[in-house]
Parts: C-alpha cells; sequence; structure tokens
C-alpha cells in the first residue's frame, strides 16, 4: 500500500511538472511536442479549449494502451492525462506570463515537460498519444523514448507551420530539444528492454502490467 501511494504521488508530482511546462508554452504562444502540440494548432481552428481537445485527441491511443500495455496502465495514463488537462487550463485560467521571452519560456518549458514525463513513465503510467506509443516502441524495438519523442516533435513542428511564424517555431525546437535531452539524459530503459532487444512481442493479456513499472 505504501509502494502504491508513493507511485500515485510521484505521478501527480510529474503531471503538475508537465501542466507548469504546457503553460508556459501557452502562454508565450510557442508549440509542444505531441498530441499536446496537435492541440495547441487544433485550438487556433475549433471552439475548444486546449483541455479538452488535448484529451479528445488522446482517445484513439488508449485503444494501443488497452491492448498491448494493459489495462492498469492505461486506466493510470487516463486518470494521468486527465489531470494534466484540467490543471492546464486551470492555469491558464488564473495566471499570465507577459513578459518572459519565447525563448526562456522554450528552455523552461522543455525541462519542466521533460522532467515531468521521465518522473510518470518511471512510475508506470504515460501521457497518451505519442508517449504511448514512445513506451510500445521502446518495449517491442529497443528505441529509448527521448527519440521518439523527438522525431514526433519534427512533425509538430511541420504542421506548426501553418499558424506559427518562423521565430515561434525556431524557440519551440528549442523547446523540444531541452525536453528530449531530458528524457533521453534521465530516462532510463527499462530491463526488458535492455535483456531482450530482439524481442518483437508484447504481452497482451488486457490484465497484464507492463514489468519494467512494477
Amino acid at each position: 500500500m505504501f509502494s502504491s501511494w508513493r507511485k500515485t504521488l510521484a505521478i501527480i508530482e510529474g503531471c503538475g511538472l508537465v501542466s507548469l511546462g504546457l503553460f508556459f508554452l501557452n502562454s508565450a504562444h510557442l508549440l509542444v511536442s505531441g498530441v499536446a502540440g496537435w492541440s495547441i494548432i487544433l485550438t487556433h481552428w475549433l471552439p475548444l479549449s486546449f483541455g479538452t481537445t488535448f484529451f479528445l485527441l488522446n482517445c484513439p491511443f488508449f485503444l494501443l494502451s488497452w491492448f498491448v500495455l494493459g489495462r492498469r496502465f492505461t486506466f493510470t495514463s487516463l486518470c494521468s492525462i486527465a489531470f494534466v488537462s484540467a490543471l492546464t487550463d486551470s492555469l491558464l485560467a488564473i495566471m499570465s506570463v507577459a513578459t518572459l521571452p519565447q525563448w526562456l519560456a522554450g528552455i523552461i518549458a522543455g525541462g519542466l515537460i521533460g522532467a515531468g514525463l521521465t518522473w510518470i513513465m518511471r512510475h508506470g503510467a504515460s501521457l497518451g498519444g505519442v508517449n504511448i506509443v514512445a513506451v510500445w516502441a521502446e518495449h517491442r524495438y529497443d528505441l529509448h523514448a527521448g527519440q521518439t519523442l523527438f522525431a514526433a516533435d519534427c512533425i509538430v513542428v511541420l504542421l506548426g507551420a501553418w499558424v506559427f511564424n518562423s521565430w515561434e517555431l525556431i524557440w519551440s525546437l528549442l523547446c523540444f530539444a531541452v525536453l528530449s535531452w531530458t528524457v533521453g539524459r534521465y530516462h532510463e530503459k527499462s530491463p526488458l528492454g535492455r535483456q531482450h532487444p530482439g524481442a518483437s512481442t508484447i504481452s497482451t493479456n488486457p490484465d497484464a502490467t507492463p514489468r519494467p513499472f512494477q
């Protein structure tokens, strides 16, 4: 029970760091990686808040998580993303940052989100979307999560060119580089991935929990 509470508290702390990082990015009008970046882009065209768009876009990815990574992992990730969505919207509603340079916002946000994601993944959850794909790719193909996240970031930048100007894209790339570096430095590959780099299958037991997070 004590171990379970420690994991829950750690995931909440990680979600708080990610939400604060997303707040800085939204306030500075910069992009963020993965589904969060798609959400920021879509809020320019859809009458939905960031948190609502972020949550809805993540729903399809949870099918992959449910069948490949297990029910417990999926449920924990779903709770985490709901918490991040609500907390980010709350921060944007009650706070504002008007004088922070975009380049500094990108560095701060990249560090906060990278640290938060590392902490969340280390304790048996994710924030949906590309994070679920990163965990799956790490298990199946032995690809480090930081590499997968950075590749997805490059796609977000291409999409963001329709909405953001060149300087905003440059500072967003700076954020992505800091985020990827943070995850790459501090996120440890699972023992399963290190011991069986050539493994081609993952347990599809719907009640299974990924072994690295036990």
